[in-house]
């Protein structure tokens, strides 16, 4: 009976590894990398992608000139209009000075006439 029972032990008891010697891993020698060549399509895609990209970045340096351009006359047009403005506020503050009662009484006097105010007709602007 002690050999049937040692049997029975030993069938299922499972076998212990052996340690494992460590080996140092191997570098595996890289291939160079092979050429693949372009097809004719893909060359020819390839190129009008890049007449694509050089046609975009020229339109959008000639729009960009084009708008700075533009923003310049506009500048110099605001200016002019400035400038028109303020003839145009001088003119008026020379006409009220022109028109003046008090200036016109002064030169009646210096010229021995007389104002009479309801014949002084105002013009409004």
């Amino acid at each position: 009976m002690m050999e049937n029972t040692a049997r029975q032990f030993t069938e299922y008891a499972e076998p212990i590894p052996a340690p494992k010697p460590h080996v140092e891993p191997v570098p595996v020698p890289v291939a160079a990398p092979r050429h693949i060549a372009f097809s004719p399509l893909e060359r020819l895609l390839s190129v009008c992608c890049g007449l694509a990209a050089v046609a975009m970045s020229l339109l959008f340096l000639t729009a960009q000139d084009t708008l700075a351009s533009a923003n310049r006359q506009y500048q110099d047009l605001q200016t002019q209009i400035v400038a028109e403005n303020s003839h145009v506020d001088d003119y008026k503050q020379t006409i009220g000075e022109l028109t003046n009662s008090a200036r016109l009484s002064t030169f009646a006097k210096a010229h021995g006439l007389t104002v009479i105010e309801g014949n002084i007709k105002r013009v409004n602007q």
